[in-house]
């Protein structure tokens, strides 16, 4: 009898060892996605929100650097007229005072942020893992893990310059502190992990604010109200208002923050329909198979804690989990600031967690096959880095040559960029690249559609200097060095009086180089075109004052050549 248990014994080891490394091998696979997307992304030009991203960060580390102590606002104001895709304010400034910590051991360029983006994916990745081993086991952890990065959404964010990562990561801290809190209402240690958590992630992304409710659903769902009468719950969200909202307020009373109707799209003008349609979008921020396997996660805490009276930290754990996702739902239908599916990042990291909550229901229900119950884990792990797949990814190349082709002076360089119609980022994509690959970050770069033009809202445009001479006579009094010229005709219709202002007399600007704008399996679109003017190489305007927009406040801003 004692050798038949021990052989069950040894025979259940094996078991669990195959399976563990089978758990592994999938986790393996799910990193095999990443380093496809990284061979792609990597050495790769920005384009869209990822400029600015990466712009205001670079500007932070620069203030760190060389600027503290003086006016911050003036810095930025000062860094907005070199080198114009700064976005503090449009966003909180969390992400970018990260990233400036980061670039002064790793550097400011355009890989080093996009590695950083992999580390925040890779860091929430173990603690996913932790927290699902923790309670599921070794193996189910793994797979969570790989779940997790295998996500569509999360193979492409860890390789770009955006704060959708950050606020995930700042999030799931939230939710481990506010589970912990509502298994010990006394526990000060979690209401202030709340509260710092919940803070970083609001200072991060706006989105972050279904929090708010967020914090109150939690309780309801894990049937932990009692926390409602405890003065730290209380005190502890005040705070979290309190250390917020000002950055919001004053960025709006400035005029630098996120430009939006907020009145009409939280009006109960807004039908139901526009609301349910506005939503419909963002149904694809997750595959069915983990959208399904979350259910079964939610519904199986359900069960436990509402019919079974089950108080253990997973089902608590899982069930604020589940609340975090229904409070950014619900925030999202009543703010529908964005469709885009990626305002659901950091939903990805809990549904993952109930999905192994209902790896782990699946595997205690097939308990008396043994091997069936520690193959289900990895069979499922396996169909789904199957089902995720290669995403598909956007490269854009040809900006790096161009920012290349103008020497970097020790003193920097008036550039002047009309390629703003270029796929890609245009003139956003060029000034990345400058600030990439120029440690001094001497530039000013002027845009065409500030310096020249003004379009409102509705695409009317306004020219603020008329005809080819006035432009010619602009460029060469102020005077500009490099001129950028490229891409189809802007909606204005005004890019054929820019050429012929910078080509017309090849006396004061010489053509010295053309660089092909190619996007990945797309081909070329077209062709920038460099021009210097050598009188301007040892010369500098005192001033220089930019219009910055619609975008940026209507504001004119000014800036001292140094």
């Amino acid at each position: 009898m004692l050798q038949i248990q021990d052989a069950k014994k040894e025979s259940s080891w094996m078991i669990d060892r195959i399976m563990s490394a089978g758990c592994l091998l999938v986790l393996l696979a799910a990193l095999a996605l990443h380093w496809r997307v990284a061979a792609v992304l990597l050495d790769s030009s920005l384009h869209d929100d990822q400029i600015k991203h990466f712009t205001s960060g670079v500007m932070v580390y620069d203030y760190l650097r060389t600027g503290l102590g003086s006016n911050p606002i003036h810095f930025a104001e000062d860094f907005e007229v070199r080198y114009p895709e700064v976005a503090i304010g449009h966003w909180p400034p969390m992400y970018y005072a990260i990233q400036a910590i980061y670039y002064l051991a790793a550097g400011p360029t355009i890989q080093s942020a996009r590695i950083l983006s992999a580390i925040t994916a890779a860091f929430l990745a173990v603690l996913l893992f932790v927290r699902a081993a923790q309670h599921a086991g070794m193996g189910i952890g793994l797979i969570s893990a790989a779940i997790f990065l295998s996500e569509p959404l999360v193979q492409t964010a860890a390789w770009q310059v955006m704060s959708d990562l950050l606020t995930a990561l700042f999030v799931f801290l939230a939710i481990r502190e506010l589970s912990r809190f509502l298994e010990d209402n006394h526990s000060s240690t979690a209401a202030i992990g709340f509260a710092v958590w919940a803070t970083a992630a609001i200072l991060t992304k706006g989105s972050a604010w279904a929090l708010g409710p967020f914090a109150l659903l939690a309780p309801l769902l894990a049937r932990r109200t009692h926390c409602f009468r405890s003065i730290r719950y209380w005190a502890f969200g005040l705070i979290v208002v309190a250390l917020s909202a000002p950055f919001y307020v004053l960025a709006q009373h400035l005029g630098f923050g996120y430009r939006g109707n907020y009145s009409h799209i939280a009006s109960p003008a807004v039908s139901l329909t526009e609301r349910i349609f506005n939503l419909a979008p963002l149904v694809n921020f997750a595959p069915v198979l983990l959208l399904g396997l979350s259910a079964l996660g939610l519904a199986d805490a359900i069960y436990a804690r509402w019919f079974r009276d089950d108080e253990s930290s997973w089902t608590t754990l899982s069930l604020v989990a589940a609340a975090w996702i229904v409070a950014q739902v619900i925030f999202l239908f009543f703010l529908p600031l964005t469709s885009e599916p990626r305002v659901l990042m950091p939903s990805i990291a809990p549904v993952s967690l109930l999905a192994a909550r209902s790896l782990l229901w699946a595997k205690h229900l097939l308990r008396h096959w043994a091997l069936v119950a520690a193959a289900s884990p990895v069979a499922i792990g396996v169909l789904f880095v199957a089902s995720a797949g290669a995403v598909p990814l956007e490269r854009f190349d040809g900006y790096r040559e161009a920012a290349a082709a103008m020497p970097y002076a020790e003193d920097g360089s008036l550039i002047f960029a009309a390629v703003e119609r270029l796929p890609g980022g245009g003139d956003g994509s060029l000034i990345a690249e400058r600030l990439s690959h120029d440690r001094l970050h001497k530039d000013v770069i002027l845009r065409a559609d500030h310096v020249l033009l003004q379009v409102d809202d509705e695409g009317n445009c306004q020219t603020r200097l008329d005809g080819v001479d006035a432009v010619r006579s602009y460029l060469l009094q102020m005077p500009v060095r490099f001129a950028v010229l490229g891409g189809p005709t802007d909606p204005c219709g005004y890019q054929p009086v820019i050429d012929k202002a910078v080509a017309g007399d090849p006396g004061d600007f010489h053509l010295i180089a053309t660089v092909p704008i190619v996007e990945r399996g797309e081909g070329q679109f077209d062709l920038i075109r460099i021009y210097e003017n050598p009188a301007a190489r040892t010369r500098h305007p005192s001033v220089v004052r930019t219009p910055m927009g619609l975008d940026g406040g209507s504001r004119v801003l000014e800036y001292r050549w140094r």
